[in-house]
Formats: C-alpha cells, sequence, structure tokens
C-alpha cells in the first residue's frame, strides 16, 4: 500500500503553485492541481509530464464549479492529506461573480472557503492533516465590511488585501472551529513573487504581468515558502511570512470577525452555519 499523501494544489497551472508542484517529490506525493481553464490545465500538465500530477479545471468565482470538482475529487480520493489554498487573481477593474460579489474576493477567498468545508470529511481522513491558506503581506492593509462586497469602487489593491485578509481570518475561525481534530492549519505570506496575479485583465494585464514579474522575486522562492508551510512542525493557527513565524495585527486575530465572516460565507455558499465534520 503506497504511503504517499494526497496533495491538492489550486492554482497549480502558473506561479507559485505550478513550481511548488515541481518542487514536491514524487516519491512522497500524489499531487492534485486544479486551474482555471482546460486549456492551462492541459499546458500544465504536459510541462510537468509526470504520472503523479492530475490537474483539474475550476472557476473558483462559480459555487456549481467548485461543487463539481469537489465531486471529481471525492471520487478518486478518499483522503486529502494536505490542501494548499494557492490560486489568486487581481482585477484591475473590478468585477462581479454570478452572485453579485465583487471577483477579487470571490476567486481569492470564498471558493476556498467553499472547497475546503465540501472537502473537510475528506481532509480530515488523514491522520496529519494540513490545511495552508496563501494569503499575503497585503492584508495588513485589509478592511473588511461584509456589507460592501459588491463594492466596484474599491480600488484594486483594496479588493486584493481584503482577500487576503479574510484569508487569515479564515485561518483563525476554522482552527477554532476544528481544535478538538489533529489537523494543521496555517496561513503565508510566500514574498513579493513576479506571477501571472495580473493576468486576467487583457492586454493591460499582459503588460502589468510583466512589469510584476522584473521587480518580484522568482516563483520557485515563493514556492519554497509554500514548502516550509507544508513541511514545518508547530505552524498550527499562525502566519508566516518569508517562512518566518510572524505576529497578526489586531485586525487579523479578530475572532468575533471571523465568525461573522464564516456565517457570512455559508450563506453566500448555500452551506449551513454548522460544520459537519
Amino acid at each position: 500500500m503506497s504511503n504517499k499523501k494526497n496533495i491538492l494544489i489550486t492554482g497549480a497551472t502558473s506561479g507559485i503553485g505550478f513550481q511548488t508542484c515541481k518542487l514536491l517529490s514524487p516519491e512522497k506525493f500524489n499531487i492534485i492541481g486544479t486551474g482555471s481553464s482546460k486549456k492551462s490545465c492541459a499546458n500544465a500538465t504536459k510541462k510537468l509530464n509526470s504520472d503523479h500530477i492530475q490537474i483539474f479545471d475550476c472557476d473558483l468565482s462559480d459555487n456549481n464549479s467548485v461543487h463539481q470538482l469537489s465531486e471529481t475529487i471525492k471520487s478518486q480520493f478518499k483522503t486529502i492529506d494536505i490542501l494548499v489554498n494557492n490560486a489568486g487573481t487581481l482585477y484591475v477593474k473590478p468585477q462581479l461573480d454570478s452572485k453579485g460579489i465583487e471577483k477579487t474576493f470571490s476567486v481569492n477567498y470564498l471558493g476556498h472557503y467553499l472547497l475546503t468545508r465540501l472537502l473537510i470529511k475528506n481532509i480530515l481522513n488523514s491522520n496529519s492533516p494540513r490545511i495552508i491558506n496563501v494569503s499575503s503581506v497585503a492584508h495588513k492593509r485589509g478592511v473588511l465590511d461584509l456589507s460592501k462586497l459588491n463594492d466596484v469602487n474599491l480600488t484594486s489593491f483594496q479588493a486584493y488585501s481584503r482577500s487576503k485578509l479574510a484569508q487569515i481570518l479564515f485561518m483563525k475561525i476554522l482552527s477554532e472551529k476544528l481544535h478538538t481534530k489533529n489537523v494543521t492549519i496555517s496561513s503565508l505570506h510566500p514574498g513579493l513573487i513576479g506571477t501571472n496575479l495580473l493576468s486576467k485583465n487583457g492586454f493591460l494585464g499582459n503588460l502589468l504581468t510583466v512589469g510584476h514579474k522584473l521587480v518580484g522575486k522568482s516563483t520557485t522562492s515563493g514556492a519554497k515558502n509554500v514548502l516550509f508551510n507544508i513541511e514545518a512542525e508547530n505552524t498550527h493557527n499562525k502566519y508566516f511570512s518569508n517562512s518566518k513565524n510572524e505576529k497578526l495585527l489586531n485586525h487579523a486575530n479578530d475572532i468575533d470577525k471571523a465568525s461573522e465572516l464564516w456565517d457570512f460565507s455559508a450563506k453566500l455558499c448555500d452551506l449551513p452555519i454548522k460544520l459537519e465534520i
């Protein structure tokens, strides 16, 4: 019987997610990745060229797509040992998803909230489960007003920082709800990395992506910070910046706000507020 762990990485077709897949040992892991389109999944699968990697397409801003992904994964994998909520985007011009929610928030946070909840029993089937949220130092400037999730007047940075703050608050409340379980939940800032974060903005996005990659560190550097959270001990309910534990600011450590976010997210995803485990 194989001792390999099953690891699920969202946003595995480019950037940090792609490099994390490349760095993971095929002797230790069966890798399940996600990408935003069939084309990107096919291209990444070809480049990675490995029998231990499967990549599925999923639109994280669409609840139906996330449900379909979770059913596909559950049909093939009884256990998910590690979930890395990594996929991220930033829209220069604010867009709304089908639920009327600003799309950066929807992709970066809400889709991951839904996916995590749909797979929670599979995650807890593991002997040593981990959930890792790839956040950003931008969360420090984030303001989470749940009455303004459809606000298209936010700047792109305000929308992005809000979504990354939500990821950390998600870590906080999930850690509390699973405190009786043997699960390690952490979040991290991978560093200022040159990725395709801005690519979904047409021609302007392509230009901005080139600039982003010129000033950012390599995606391999970011992937190594993700690997740290995959492998290190004593990371539970902690936030790491460049693989070093960092104390959270008060607004990112607010359990009442985290609880409010959980309840609101459950309603947006048509899920019960109580976590069924």
